[in-house]
């Protein structure tokens, strides 16, 4: 599709249960310069007359609410929400998380990159805490192969105003996340083993794969929230998807890494179950384990029902 001034950019918000959080993420996506765009929200779960009640009247930018029935991750629930966009004529695909405030010229800035820029295959903006809205939650990063772990260059930094150019990194966040439409027929959408955590980092190296960029525009600004859907870092279902994942993610992309990360998680289980203090050490042991037992069995998907009801 040829690119207009002003290209259509749909922005697809997944949504799992704070509606104050989107709500005020909506607000700000009311406020920003670039006009051309609109609002696609996945409801990652079953039909929510209040999210409709509450939502479509703030903003003429909302041009569908997908309900998805349940949950369905993270990369499923885009991935409804992208390929709607791009059925409608999106030009551009921006992913922008629920708990996010962003800045009026953030989008235009974004586009503007991305128009001078085709080499680029996913672009995003320079994340800072809502909280601490000076001090940096994401920036560039970089990807060490020989661990299959990443780097966050400058996060936690506070913000330096000279700075108004871009970055390469390995990957951009899927916090906040533009992809052209060429990009997404080219390396495809995200993929869905991944049903949490990792798949941004999957998608990143693609395109470097592809011969592609991932720039990070310092000029465009988001707050992010940082809230806790998955119940914390430390919690079970946290711990069982970030391993999962990882490893998902060294088979594709570091297989030679497989046998440092086994010892790494088991080491976090004998620490749990030997010598953690913390009272919940045995739940979070066990998401450990059946990540681990999970992975090599293929099991995608939300993961065991327990993990559902535990804290």
């Amino acid at each position: 599709m040829k690119s207009s001034v002003s290209p259509k950019v749909s922005i697809v918000i997944i949504h799992l249960n704070d509606i104050k959080c989107i709500y005020e993420c909506i607000l700000s996506l009311n406020e920003i310069t670039y006009q051309n765009f609109d609002i696609i929200i996945v409801n990652n779960g079953p039909k929510n007359k209040a999210l409709c009640q509450r939502l479509v009247p703030i903003s003429d930018h909302i041009s569908k609410i997908l309900n998805m029935g349940e949950n369905v991750g993270f990369a499923k629930g885009n991935n409804t929400g992208i390929t709607y966009a791009l059925g409608e004529g999106a030009e551009y695909v921006l992913l922008l998380n629920d708990d996010t405030e962003v800045d009026k010229d953030f989008l235009a800035n974004l586009v503007n990159m991305a128009q001078v820029n085709q080499d680029a295959g996913t672009l995003g903006p320079r994340i800072f805490f809502f909280d601490e809205p000076k001090k940096i939650w994401f920036d560039s990063t970089r990807f060490d192969p020989s661990n299959c772990t990443v780097g966050f260059s400058r996060a936690g930094d506070l913000y330096d105003t000279s700075e108004m150019t871009s970055d390469e990194s390995d990957f951009i966040t899927g916090c906040a996340v533009l992809m052209r439409r060429s990009f997404i027929e080219k390396v495809g959408l995200l993929n869905e083993d991944f049903f949490i955590y990792w798949e941004d980092v999957d998608l990143g190296l693609r395109s470097i794969k592809a011969g592609l960029k991932n720039l990070v525009a310092h000029n465009s600004h988001v707050w992010h929230k940082v809230t806790v859907s998955m119940g914390g870092l430390k919690s079970p279902r946290t711990i069982y998807h970030k391993t999962r994942s990882h490893l998902f993610l060294a088979k594709i992309h570091a297989p030679w890494t497989l046998n440092k990360l086994h010892i790494r998680f088991f080491r976090d289980i004998a620490w749990l179950l030997l010598k953690s203090p913390d009272r919940n050490r045995v739940e979070r042991a066990r998401a450990y384990i059946s990540a681990i037992k999970d992975y090599h069995l293929e099991r995608t998907g939300k993961g065991p029902l327990w993990l559902w009801s535990s804290s």
